[in-house]
């Protein structure tokens, strides 16, 4: 077996082992919680922050355990820290009072943001919990940088040497395969709440003016609802890119086949959308400049969907939409934990850690299954 080279990667993080063992240390020292016991104490005009710093895909996963929040506790306020990336999510969402948004580096360089956090402190927080899974002496850091003297913070459990960080931890969200899942029991159990089987499902906030302005453009695109697949050409990070010729291939498989697909992207895929319509013209894409909302509702009435990027299989998801998952290589535990919820899917994976090696006739394959599936 040939032996894998020491990379610069490895030798930084065994530089990093000390360094996070004295953050350890010092986390004791200087940032020790004020300890609690599950579940916490909500009452009339309770501040809740939730932390969901981070992109679009995650803050979906949490929309159900916020609705769920609130119907409980219809008379706390509830708080968001969110970011530019996915604030717009919650714009129209009634189970959320106050939203924050920050830049995402404000938990990596939070002396960066002072102005930011003495605001947030300067509420008196209640309760905080943190949503975010990874960076967890980082959250720490940064809930202690939020919260007064009587805060209380709760986070999905991630090993007794963080406790010095958070007041409690979660292990019943810890022991849940999915983000979904992961997300709704933190609030389960560090609430106490008792919750319904439905109230689990994925949730999508969005007005009825969204609904009527969606299926008014299906119809000006000359579609029929649940007739149309949706396929997603913009993506976050490089790492997704599925390249032009493949995307040209699959359609025209779907056309051949009597599949109709709709074209979804931003603004800077422009360039991308004219290539495709310059070989197939009767291909059309959804307007740019809609919002999230409508994008949704227009997502409701695909009859599937295609991606590349998670976070518009998360948002195809929330709105029940079956989806084609375009995925880089994953440790299965990984794929597993942000795989759709509760909805018909299938995930194609690379062989390596980017999407352009996924093949053609595995997306193909991909579809039919999702297909038969979705007829079953």
């Amino acid at each position: 077996m040939k032996q894998r080279k020491f990379s610069k990667k490895d030798f930084q993080h065994i530089l990093e082992i000390p360094f996070r063992k004295l953050g350890h240390v010092l986390a004791k020292a200087v940032f020790s919680p004020k300890k609690a016991e599950y579940p916490f104490a909500v009452g009339t005009g309770t501040k809740i922050l939730f932390l969901r710093h981070d992109v679009l895909g995650d803050m979906i996963t949490t929309l159900p355990l916020f609705r769920l929040v609130k119907k409980n506790f219809p008379d706390a306020e509830i708080h968001v820290l969110c970011t530019k990336s996915n604030s717009a999510i919650l714009t129209y969402c009634d189970a959320v009072d106050h939203i924050h948004v920050v830049s995402p580096n404000i938990l990596t360089a939070p002396h960066l943001h002072l102005k930011e956090i003495r605001a947030i402190r300067a509420l008196d927080i209640d309760i905080i919990v943190n949503c975010y899974t990874a960076r967890t002496s980082k959250n720490g850091i940064l809930i202690r940088l939020l919260s007064g003297p009587n805060t209380i913070s709760s986070t999905v459990y991630a090993g007794e040497r963080y406790a010095s960080y958070f007041s409690a931890q979660s292990s019943l969200a810890s022991s849940m395969i999915s983000m979904w899942d992961k997300m709704f029991m933190l609030g389960i159990e560090t609430f106490g709440l008792s919750y319904s089987d439905e109230e689990r499902d994925p949730w999508f906030p969005a007005l009825e003016q969204h609904e009527l302005s969606a299926r008014k453009t299906i119809q000006e695109l000359g579609l029929q609802e649940k007739n149309f697949i949706a396929v997603n050409l913009s993506v976050g990070q490089e790492r997704n890119i599925w390249p032009l010729q493949s995307y040209k291939l699959y359609l025209g498989y779907l056309l051949e086949h009597g599949f109709t697909p709709l074209l979804f992207g931003l603004q800077k895929d422009l360039s991308l959308i004219e290539s495709i319509q310059s070989e197939f013209p009767s291909i059309s894409h959804y307007p740019f400049g809609r919002e999230l909302q409508e994008i949704g509702m227009a997502l409701s009435m695909a009859g599937c969907a295609m991606s590349p990027d998670t976070g518009f299989v998360h948002l195809a998801t929330s709105v029940g939409c079956p989806i084609i998952l375009l995925d880089q290589q994953r440790p299965k535990e990984i794929a597993e934990e942000w795989s759709p919820f509760r909805v018909n899917y299938v995930r194609v994976e690379s062989t390596s850690s980017i999407v352009a090696d996924i093949q053609i006739i595995d997306v193909i394959h991909a579809t039919q299954l999702l297909m038969q599936a979705n007829e079953s």
